[in-house]
């Protein structure tokens, strides 16, 4: 049996989810910084009055099968991590953006929700990476973690959430627009690379 956590959750599930970001989206700017940095971000993210992270975890072995994770405002999200845990990220991230290529790429990162806003003229709630073990692909994780999303983003307040989907994943398309969402624009984060954003509207339960 599966159980989906959002309280709680322990440093080992945030660095089983860590793994499971590199194992399942290699391709990513996130997975290519390691274990380690992307623990601390994911810790960071599972604290914050601005994110939101829920696990699948099975319960008989506590194995962590999938995540999702998203903020309230991604912009304010990153501020609040680069205030927060300086230290740690100068320790853990110095290492790994060694390249100008890195440097560039987390520079473009960190700067996507203002390139985003002024494009689009929207800010607010983001689903920022949704992931599931290749072993529970097809059996309804994916779409339970989405709705336990959907519904920490209700309890929060937020009625309308933005997913930021890199170019050329389909598969990822499809499975946002089977949950509901709809393409409203795309923004270059990485040179040469678009991002499609998607918007799921939260609908009012009568």
């Amino acid at each position: 049996m599966i159980r989906y956590k959002t309280n709680g959750l322990t440093l080992d599930e945030l660095r089983q989810a860590a793994q499971i970001q590199i194992q399942e989206l290699p391709q990513g700017f996130l997975s290519s910084l390691g274990e380690k940095p992307l623990e601390l971000i994911f810790a960071h993210v599972a604290r914050s009055p601005l994110g939101i992270m829920v696990l699948a975890v099975e319960e008989n072995t506590g194995k962590v099968v999938g995540y999702v994770f998203g903020s309230l405002d991604t912009g304010k999200l990153y501020k609040e991590f680069l205030l927060k845990r300086t230290f740690q990220a100068i320790r853990y991230f110095a290492p790994k953006l060694l390249s100008w290529q890195r440097i560039k790429k987390a520079l473009e990162t960190l700067l996507y929700p203002v390139k985003k806003q002024s494009q689009q003229d929207k800010s607010g709630a983001e689903l920022l990476d949704l992931a599931v073990i290749t072993s529970y692909h097809g059996t309804g994780v994916a779409q339970q973690l989405f709705k336990n999303f959907v519904e920490e983003c209700r309890l929060r307040g937020v009625k309308a959430f933005e997913i930021p989907t890199t170019e050329g994943l389909e598969r990822a398309h499809r499975f946002y627009e089977k949950m509901g969402a709809r393409r409203v624009g795309s923004v270059e984060v990485h040179n040469g690379k678009k991002t499609y954003i998607y918007q799921y509207n939260i609908q009012e339960e009568l």
